[in-house]
């Protein structure tokens, strides 16, 4: 606050809320100042709120959610409030500067509860670790249903009773099944189609657990792999070695996008592979840092991504091959490893 500028801070992002409270935002909003730390919510949240929030004033809203912000910062005296410009809307952002005194100013931020989040608490990192361990667990199991005549949504259906089974809440996102051509789009819409024999099957599952997510991709084959399936899979991953080889502390997050993308490139695929090597993954299954070759910060301790080098062939199929990895003060722990590729 001190760097921006600014004596308040409104955050409208629930996960950036979550982070700071310890309680799963849902409708809220939350004030910071130096004086007081307000959480704001409606009729449905506000008794669990009172009973789990500590070292936090909890408000109710009753008719406007905005005018309840603008009178909190009035009574906290707030005269340069930030607020988060990649999470307020236009409409909600008029509004609240509606409701304010002429006195008091709004000032975009950007990242600044991120920008903590990229480095995981231990308690963080056990919650990781369980929904990595979940998802491992939903991969083994899957393998008796990956048989031609088996229908995509049917196998995503199979993954997400698992799931819910053994102790995640929901998976992190849609889970995706692409089966033979299917596979070649990188964020297939699982369908109705059915597995055929000797092809393959790409599963992208990750799951929630006690918030937290996991981002795992592995490539099945529901019979035997071609000579040309098979080329690509060793390629893709000998990219992702390559590339997990690089990562410790203050490694450049673009070198080690460069390391796998030159090897897939090497081999002759290089335009195959469009999107980044990876992202972070927490509170959110995409958020800070991204691993792509635009980026060209260190790598700290305690961060959390994924690494995912991909080679998509247009109607034919596709391979990628995304595991989770933790760096260390050491260097580096693949989370994701225990699941042999």
């Amino acid at each position: 606050m001190d760097r921006e500028k600014i004596d308040g801070l409104i955050l409208s992002s629930p996960s950036n809320i979550s982070y700071l409270t310890g309680l799963r935002s849902r409708d809220s909003y939350l004030v910071i100042s130096r004086k007081e730390n307000v959480y704001i919510t409606d009729s449905r949240y506000i008794e669990e709120a009172r009973k789990n929030l500590k070292g936090f004033a909890v408000e109710k809203t009753n008719n406007s959610v905005f005018k309840k912000i603008a009178d909190i910062c009035r009574s906290l005296r707030l005269k340069c409030i930030g607020f988060e410009e990649s999470h307020l809307n236009f409409t909600a952002y008029k509004k609240i500067r509606k409701e304010l005194d002429d006195n008091a100013g709004l000032a975009a931020t950007s990242g600044l509860v991120e920008e903590l989040r990229q480095i995981k608490t231990q308690g963080e990192l056990e919650k990781i670790k369980k929904a990595t361990e979940i998802t491992i667990k939903a991969f083994r199991f899957i393998k008796d249903f990956i048989v031609p005549g088996a229908r995509e949504i049917e196998v995503a259906a199979e993954l997400e009773r698992f799931i819910r089974y053994n102790g995640a809440s929901a998976s992190s996102f849609e889970i995706i099944v692409g089966s033979g051509p299917n596979s070649s789009f990188p964020h297939h819409l699982t369908s109705e189609r059915k597995l055929k024999k000797d092809e393959p099957v790409l599963l992208d599952l990750g799951v929630d657990y006690s918030g937290y997510k996991s981002d795992l991709t592995r490539v099945f084959f529901s019979g035997k792999m071609n000579s040309l399936a098979q080329k690509i899979y060793k390629i893709v991953l000998k990219a992702q070695k390559a590339a997990l080889a690089k990562i410790k502390p203050g490694a450049v997050i673009s070198r080690i996008d460069g390391s796998a993308r030159g090897y897939i490139g090497k081999e002759g695929y290089g335009s195959f592979f469009g999107h980044g090597l990876g992202h972070g993954i927490g509170l959110e299954v995409h958020e800070e840092p991204y691993i792509n070759k635009k980026e060209n910060r260190g790598l700290k301790a305690g961060m959390v991504f994924t690494v995912e080098p991909a080679v998509y062939l247009p109607g034919k199929f596709g391979i990628r091959i995304e595991d989770m990895v933790l760096v260390t003060k050491a260097g580096m722990e693949v989370l994701s490893g225990a699941l042999d590729k």
